[in-house]
This record gives structure tokens, C-alpha cells and sequence, in this order.
């Protein structure tokens, strides 16, 4: 992949920020890593291991996916989403509010989930998959702690990890909370970045995380050949639209490259 490298490098260069890529070719297991585990803000990537956990526990009878949850004024939470839009005591499903949490990036189905699933227990499984800088520390939209250092945080290398787990089902949990983990990605309503100048018939099972400064894109984009596993960070953007472009060139340029 070093003629990849370098075109990839050729972007990063026109854009001053932090950056970190991790490039999996998850068939043959060749790889492009660029400062993979150097740590950025998780943004709503932190979004995929509360799905994680939720699952787990699914499996495990813990949750139900079928239970339903009262969303009151009370858990409607700024930001991005539906869910503080809609009326107050609308019944969700928690199948329901993954799906919102990852396809929109839902902020109150996140926050519902987190409250669910246990801040301590979404830890522990972090740690239990092999993760070494991922750590969720505060709900979303909760900017009086992210000042205060509570900070949630991920790398690139993490990313890869739990997408190459998707990839290859190893989570230990039963195939179709995998499978529908999976399907729910691929359902990705937020394109602006990774997918951006692919052709529309590509799938791509995906999350995407913006915050002040920082754009990110992760996932799995299937072709022909395979998939490959693609994980963008950026953070330290003078504006966030560069990011954006960045992103979007870059998942063009792997893309032609593939193909």
C-alpha cells in the first residue's frame, strides 16, 4: 500500500490538523497505519462500543431489544438526533434507539442507552475487547464535563479493532446481534464524509463523528475484492468543513485505489 501512502500524505499535507488513518485490507490483512494510536476526542465514535455493550447484554438476557423506553422531556438532549423534535412520552424500542443512535446519531437515544446499559458496564467491555484508549466518561452533550477533563477518547487502532470484529463476527455473541449490528451501519444516513464521492450503489457500514474542531469516519467499505476496514481521525481543524473535504478525498482516493 505505499502508492496509497502517498497520495493519502499528498492530502493530509494540504490540510493542517491532527490526523490518524488506519487501512485494512481485511481478506489478505494488509494494512496503512498512520499514527494509529494517537488519542482524539471520540466525538460520536464512542457511539459504537454503547452498541457493543447493548448487544451484549441482549444476548445475554440482560435488555431486551423489544423493551420499550418512555422518552420524556426530561431525557430529550440537544444536539444531533430526532428524538428532541419529537413529542414528549413517545415509547421507543431499544432496537429502536440503537438504530437512531448510530443512523442519525441520535443524542438522546445515546444517553437513554448509556443510562441502560451502565457507564461502568460500556467500560469494562472496552477494556475486555483489547482497547487501550478508548474510555467513555460523560454523556453526550455534556460539555460541563468534557471542560472539566472527562473527556470521552478513541484512536484509530481501536477503531480498526472493533470494526475488524464486525467484519469477521468474533464478538462473543450469538451471529445475528452481529449481523444486525452490521445491517444498522450499512443504514448510515450522515454521508458527508468516508462515502461522499463514492458511487451511490457502494455499501459501506459506517459511524461518523463531528465535534468543534474535529471530524471523524470509520467502518467497513465492501468491494469486490473484499472488505477493507477504514478508520479517519482528524482534530486541530481551523474550520470543519476542511475536515470534511479531507475525509470525503481521502475515502475517494482509497477507493480508486482498490478499485
Amino acid at each position: 500500500m505505499e502508492g496509497l501512502r502517498k497520495r493519502i500524505q499528498t492530502i493530509l499535507d494540504q490540510v493542517p490538523c491532527r490526523s490518524a488513518i488506519v487501512i485494512i485490507n481485511h481478506s489478505t490483512g494488509t494494512s496503512l497505519e498512520l499514527h494509529p494510536d494517537r488519542v482524539f476526542p471520540a466525538a460520536s465514535m464512542i457511539k459504537i462500543p454503547i452498541m457493543i455493550e447493548v448487544m451484549r447484554q441482549a444476548a445475554l438476557g440482560i435488555i431486551s431489544l423489544d423493551d420499550t423506553i418512555e422518552i420524556n422531556s426530561q431525557l430529550q438532549t440537544g444536539g444531533a438526533g430526532i428524538l428532541k423534535e419529537l413529542r414528549s412520552g413517545l415509547r421507543m424500542t431499544v432496537r429502536e434507539l440503537v438504530t437512531l443512535m448510530i443512523i442519525l446519531s441520535d443524542n438522546t437515544a445515546t444517553n437513554v442507552l448509556i443510562d441502560l446499559a451502565g457507564m461502568s458496564s460500556i467500560n469494562t467491555t472496552i477494556t475486555g475487547l483489547g482497547l487501550r484508549s478508548t474510555v467513555l466518561r460523560r454523556k453526550m452533550m455534556d460539555f460541563a464535563a468534557a471542560k472539566a477533563g472527562q473527556e470521552n477518547h478513541t484512536s484509530a487502532a481501536d477503531l480498526a479493532c472493533l470494526f475488524s470484529g464486525l467484519a469477521s463476527g468474533s464478538f462473543p455473541m450469538p451471529p445475528h446481534y452481529n449481523a444486525l449490528m452490521l445491517d444498522i451501519l450499512k443504514r448510515q444516513q450522515v454521508r458527508d464524509k468516508l462515502p461522499f464521492y463514492l458511487p451511490e450503489d457502494i455499501v459501506i457500514a459506517h459511524k461518523t463523528g463531528t465535534l468543534p474542531g474535529a471530524e471523524h469516519d470509520a467502518g467497513i467499505l465492501f468491494v469486490p475484492g473484499g472488505p477493507y476496514i477504514i478508520c479517519i481521525l482528524t482534530a486541530e481543524l481551523t474550520a470543519n468543513y476542511e475536515g470534511l473535504q479531507l475525509v470525503a478525498s481521502i475515502g475517494k482516493t482509497i477507493y480508486d485505489y482498490i478499485s
